[in-house]
């Protein structure tokens, strides 16, 4: 959801950031009723597994969802090392990064932020970017942008000798 409220996106106003997205009718009926998938959800967890697996399913995975994308957003602002020099205090934080599946590395995204890939070193492990990649393998995700490793460090030493 780009724009809009809390309950549905404006279509016509989202169309100007993705058209493609605004001219595939699932996704608008979707956007337009994004509770119908969430109330069968529910129903289903409800009637399979009874109230643990409601409360899992339902609540839980968005309590823990939503706070580890906030962290993003905030953790990674504070505490964390910097790779890149931004002209923000955007920082990698691993721990982060693991609850966001590779979010966490925030400085990386901030330093590239067209890319798909943030988790730039091979200790950095990005759950997105290897569900990205197995989307591009399957023919599902086509004009994906990554940084290439000669950009990622030449950019890094730039960074380290202007500091």
């Amino acid at each position: 959801m780009l724009v809009g409220d809390a309950t549905h996106s404006d279509i016509a106003r989202c169309s100007r950031y993705a058209p493609d997205i605004c001219r595939d009718r699932y996704l608008v009926w979707l956007s337009k009723y994004n509770y119908v998938p969430l109330i069968l959800l529910a129903a289903l967890l409800l009637v399979v597994g009874g109230l643990p697996f409601f409360l899992w399913g339902i609540f839980f995975r968005a309590t823990i969802g939503l706070h580890a994308t906030w962290m993003v957003n905030s953790l990674t602002h504070f505490w964390g090392t910097r790779r890149f020099a931004t002209r923000d205090d955007s920082r990698n934080n691993w721990f982060v990064a693991l609850l966001s599946f590779g979010e966490g590395w925030h400085n990386n995204h901030h330093a590239f932020p067209t890319s798909a890939r943030h988790g730039l070193a091979w200790y950095e492990l990005d759950v997105s970017w290897i569900g990205i990649r197995l989307l591009q393998m399957l023919g599902l995700a086509r004009h994906v942008r990554s940084v290439g490793i000669e950009t990622r460090f030449n950019r890094a030493e730039e960074d380290s000798l202007t500091n």
